[in-house]
């Protein structure tokens, strides 16, 4: 390995922890220089321009290079697939799937990947490749995990349900089975945060001069869409799903009671935390993603936990909460295949299901304490009337309309999400209904909220 290549790399992560984000990429780009073309050390640091600098441009530059010194290592073309993917480039992305095929025929990254990227069809698909590749997996593995979704995903685009839902349970039961997960947890938290915040919220005084565009919800409710609409405008700048904000409340719960023991245990302290601490900790963390416009936008969805907190901290902050259906919101969810662990709740329907409940009983609540200040964009009114939904969210944030946010799909700004495919597509509404499709499957979920007080048709 590389020695210089690899301090350079430490150098780095220093500088962009202390805020120096173009110094710390150039010390990067000074890595490569030093890396000797070892494409271990250049996938290093086209980990860190990915995952910690956010600059894709760079990191592609990377692993080229990477992958021009080492062209049959299967995990390089992978990662600069999916830089592709952030990037918008559908076609280079599937140019390296299809490279990752050639070498290994049965991949299942690969054979996802270019299932994801388009509608599968009678006359091109690859569910023999993948039910071929399914049989020669261990039944209970990653792989076979990620086959069963992309398999979900090519059975419903042919409209063969029963098979789609078959392919659906049997990647969830896996990936619930390495998940560890305490639905009644969940639960008590919400609950805990809920009843610390019991009364109308007052306005607090503006230490910050910040108006902070925070947009929550549900994984796969709209929030990317939305962000993409809003990060159009001339006067902010979208910059993705930040942790700050939990991070500052972490640090400003650890001031309060030395160290919180567990999530229970933090939401306790909620209430009673120091709104300026967490202010002036988001702000110094996010410094190197906020852009250079007068706006900025949050689009962590699960910061719905904190509203009273945002509020406290950035009292002309604005928060956009996404909703959606019921039964198509937690479908969506049910078939997101999303990264193990990044949201637990979703691989068993009926914790699915108590989650959901939770989540509508603490957006109630924080209506309740909040009154008018949040505002609920239905994903349905977005994909069937963009532009009066487009002028209600301006007019909320206190921005002037501008005709480029209705050409949301033109946003040439990265996109990380499990949306990415999506949102770079014009409007379409076929998702609005599609759950029920499913409706026989769904029926335990929709007894479970309905008798949780949630209306299912509406």
């Amino acid at each position: 390995m590389s020695v210089p290549a690899l301090c350079l790399l430490k150098e780095a992560e220093c500088l962009l922890a202390a805020g120096r984000r173009e110094a710390a990429i150039e010390s990067a780009r000074t890595a490569v220089r030093a890396s000797a073309d070892q494409p271990a050390v250049l996938d290093a640091i086209g980990v860190f321009l990915v995952a910690q600098a956010m600059d894709y441009a760079n990191a592609l530059e990377i692993y080229d290079r990477a992958i021009r010194c080492s062209p049959a290592d299967r995990a390089l073309r992978h990662k600069r697939a999916w830089v592709h993917l952030y990037l918008g480039d559908f076609d280079r992305a599937a140019a390296d799937f299809e490279a990752m095929l050639a070498a290994s025929p049965g991949d299942p990254d690969a054979l996802k990947g270019l299932a994801d990227l388009g509608r599968q069809t009678r006359e091109s698909n690859r569910i023999a490749a993948m039910e071929a590749a399914l049989s020669a997996a261990p039944p209970d593995s990653t792989q076979a995990a990620t086959l069963h979704f992309a398999l979900a995903k090519s059975y419903d685009d042919l409209g063969e349900y029963a098979e789609s839902w078959r392919h659906l349970g049997a990647g969830n039961r896996l990936e619930r089975a390495r998940t560890r997960y305490d639905p009644a947890r969940d639960r008590a938290v919400i609950e805990r945060i809920v009843a610390g915040f019991p009364r109308i919220e007052p306005t607090a005084a503006d230490s910050t001069g910040e108006s902070p565009i925070f947009i929550v919800g549900l994984p796969r409710s709209g929030t990317t869409l939305v962000e993409r609409i809003i990060g159009r405008h001339s006067q902010v700048h979208a910059a993705g799903e930040l942790p700050a904000l939990t991070e500052a409340i972490l640090l400003a719960g650890q001031r309060d009671m030395s160290r919180p023991s567990n999530w229970l245990a933090l939401a306790a302290t909620l209430p009673r935390l120091d709104a300026a601490l967490i202010a002036r900790e988001y702000l110094a963390r996010t410094r190197t993603r906020r852009g250079e416009r007068p706006r900025f936008i949050d689009k962590q969805p699960t910061n719905f936990y904190y509203c009273p907190l945002i509020l406290r901290a950035f009292p002309r902050a604005r928060i956009v909460h996404l909703t959606r259906h019921p039964m198509a919101a937690c479908y969506a969810i049910y078939k997101g295949s999303f990264q193990t662990g990044s949201f637990p709740f979703a691989y068993d329907l009926t914790e699915l299901g108590e989650f959901y409940l939770g989540y509508r009983l603490m957006m109630a609540h924080w209506h309740e304490v909040l009154p008018g200040r949040i505002l609920d964009v239905a994903y349905e009114d977005v994909v069937s009337a963009l532009e009066p939904t487009t002028h209600r969210i301006l007019d909320y944030l206190g921005l002037p309309f501008e005709a480029r946010c209705l050409e949301f799909h033109r946003n040439p700004a990265p996109s990380t999400t499990s949306s990415v495919v999506q949102v770079r597509q014009g409007l379409y509404d076929t998702s609005v209904s599609h759950w029920r499709h499913y409706a026989e499957h769904l029926a335990p979920l929709a007894a479970q909220l309905a008798a949780g007080g949630v209306p299912i048709e509406e």
